[in-house]
């Protein structure tokens, strides 16, 4: 299984749509993965006030070990903070040791009209073992 270790991610709140569409998980924008605790504790906490709306652009599926993983790739924003992502995301679906299928996609694609969101929680999640087991450790909602 495959294990992401410590990671900060960048989430819309609770109530946006864009959570009705995931299989248990937070959709969220992942700033950086695969931390130890001490280095996700120092960027978590030398992150400040990181509202960002965001734009979801192409669907794309991948594949890494037995992790498939269905997402929209979001649109460079104008004003990137210095804080921004390499090939940043919002992911929708998870799974284990089975293909993303054309359906799946289909409804994803067809159905998801909210097209842009405001990620404005910041999170530090331990990402080991099965996805739905993944643990918010800490949450910065940042208010506008």
């Amino acid at each position: 299984m495959k294990d992401f270790k410590y990671c900060i991610w960048l989430c819309p709140d609770s109530n946006h749509p864009w959570n009705f569409f995931t299989n248990r998980f937070i959709p969220h924008l992942s700033i950086k993965t695969n931390l130890d605790y001490h280095t996700a504790i120092q960027l978590y906490t030398k992150i400040n006030n990181p509202i960002l709306e965001v734009e979801l652009d192409k669907l794309m599926c991948d594949e890494e070990e037995d992790f498939h993983s269905m997402f929209f790739t979001v649109k460079e924003p104008s004003d990137k903070p210095d804080w921004y992502p390499k090939n940043p995301h919002i992911s929708f679906l998870y799974k284990y040791n089975q293909q993303i299928n054309p359906y799946e996609v289909h409804h994803l694609y067809s159905y998801m009209k909210y097209k842009k969101g405001l990620l404005k929680n910041l999170c530090m999640v331990k990402c080991s073992g099965h996805y739905t087991k993944w643990k918010v450790l800490f949450t910065k909602p940042i208010s506008n």
